[in-house]
C-alpha cells in the first residue's frame, strides 16, 4: 500500500505533514508514503523523527502550490509542483492514492488533468460525510463543491457513486439516497430538481426521494444528493455550526461555576465522543469521486492527526477497489456518458 502525500500542502506546513505520515507508518506496516515536495525540506524534517526508512520515500518536486493559486495557473504553469508529481506517481501506479491538504480547487484540476475520469463520468464530485442520527452515525452529502452547475445526468451519476461510497467505504449493505429539496413532494424544487428526480426513479438504488435540509442530520438516509453550490453551503454551515456548539459547551462548563465543573467530569466520556463525532480530523480527507485514480482533499487546517488519518483512509480506498464498482454500477444504471 504506496501513498502518494503533497508533502508541501496545507497551512501548518511540510513539518505536520511529515509527522503525520511518520505517525501513519509507524502504526501500519503495510504502508508507505511517498511524501512529495521540496527534498532539503522533507528530508530535514524527516530527520527529526523515528520511523521505517523502508516506509517512506521522498519525492522530489521544483514547485510549491499555495492557497491563493488559481487552479487554472497551477494546471498551466506550475506542471512540476508537488501536487502535479504525486498525482503522476499514481498514475503511473507507483502509488494507490494521493493525499493533499492543500489547494482544494487546484488538487481537483490536477487531478482531473493526470487521472482523467472513470469511463462514462461526466463530472467528478467531492463527498463528505456529515455527523447525522442514520444507524451508522453519518450521512454522505455529495457533491460538495467540485461542481457548483450541475445537469440531472450528473445528479444521478453523483448518486450512484455516494452509493458505492456508503457500501465499500461506509459499510452500508442498502444505503438511503435522497434527493436534495425544498420538501418532500414531488411538486417540490426547481427544474432541475424535477428533471433529476425522474431521471433517479430509475435508478437501480434505494432512493428514498427528495429530502430536505434537517434531513442531513436526522438519519432519513445515508447519502443525499445535491448540486456543489448547494452541497457548500450546507458544508460550511454545518462546520460552523459545529464550532459554534463546541465553544458553547465550552464556556458553560468554565463558567457556571464548580457544580458544573464536577458534573463536567462524569459528563467528559459521552462529551469527548460527541466532539469527535464533529471533527474533520477523524477522518482526514474528502474523496475526490469519478476520477479514474484514488485522489482525497484535506482541509487546508490539517494538523498531524488528520494527515495521519487521512493516508489511511487514502489505503482504505485502495484496498476497496471502489473505481471498479462505480465503473460497474454507472453501466448498470444507464448513466453512463457514451
Amino acid at each position: 500500500m504506496r501513498i502518494a502525500v503533497d508533502g508541501m500542502g496545507g497551512d501548518k506546513g511540510p513539518g505536520t505533514v511529515v509527522m503525520g505520515a511518520v505517525d501513519a507508518v509507524n502504526q501500519d506496516s503495510d504502508l508507505t508514503v511517498l511524501l512529495v515536495g521540496n527534498q532539503d525540506i522533507l528530508k530535514a524534517e524527516l530527520a527529526k523523527l523515528k520511523y521505517n526508512p523502508k516506509q517512506i520515500e521522498v519525492h522530489h518536486a521544483e514547485e510549491e502550490v499555495t492557497m491563493e493559486d488559481h487552479p487554472a495557473v497551477v494546471v498551466r504553469q506550475k506542471r512540476n509542483s508537488s501536487l502535479h508529481v504525486a498525482n503522476r506517481l499514481v498514475k503511473s501506479g507507483d502509488a494507490i492514492a494521493v493525499f493533499t491538504a492543500g489547494n482544494t480547487g487546484a488538487a481537483m484540476a490536477v487531478s482531473l488533468l493526470i487521472l482523467g475520469r472513470i469511463p462514462g463520468i461526466v463530472r467528478p464530485a467531492l463527498l463528505i460525510d456529515f455527523p447525522s442520527n442514520s444507524p451508522s452515525g453519518y450521512t454522505s452529502i455529495i457533491d460538495v463543491g467540485a461542481n457548483a452547475d450541475c445537469k440531472p445526468k450528473m445528479l444521478a451519476q453523483f448518486a450512484v457513486m455516494g452509493d458505492m461510497y456508503a457500501r465499500y467505504i461506509r459499510g452500508v449493505e442498502n444505503p438511503r439516497v435522497g434527493l436534495l429539496s425544498l420538501g418532500e413532494e414531488d411538486s417540490k424544487g426547481n427544474e432541475l430538481i424535477h428533471e433529476t428526480r425522474e431521471l433517479m426513479k430509475s435508478l437501480k438504488l434505494n432512493y428514498i426521494g427528495n429530502v430536505e435540509g434537517q434531513d442531513v442530520v436526522n438519519g432519513k438516509a445515508e447519502l443525499v444528493v445535491c448540486d456543489g453550490f448547494t452541497g457548500n453551503v450546507i458544508l460550511k454551515f454545518g462546520t460552523g455550526l459545529a464550532r459554534l456548539i463546541v465553544d458553547a459547551i465550552k464556556h458553560e462548563l468554565v463558567n457556571n461555576g464548580w457544580m458544573t465543573k464536577v458534573a463536567a467530569g462524569f459528563m467528559l466520556p459521552v462529551i469527548r465522543k460527541f466532539f469527535r463525532r464533529l471533527d474533520y480530523q477523524e477522518t482526514g480527507a474528502a474523496p475526490l469521486l469519478g476520477v479514474a485514480g484514488i485522489s482525497t482533499i484535506g482541509h487546508g487546517k490539517s494538523n498531524s492527526k488528520a494527515i495521519k488519518n487521512a493516508i489511511f483512509q487514502a489505503k482504505k480506498f485502495g484496498i476497496s477497489h471502489i473505481n471498479q464498482h462505480i465503473e460497474e454500477a454507472l453501466k448498470q444504471n444507464g448513466v453512463a456518458e457514451l
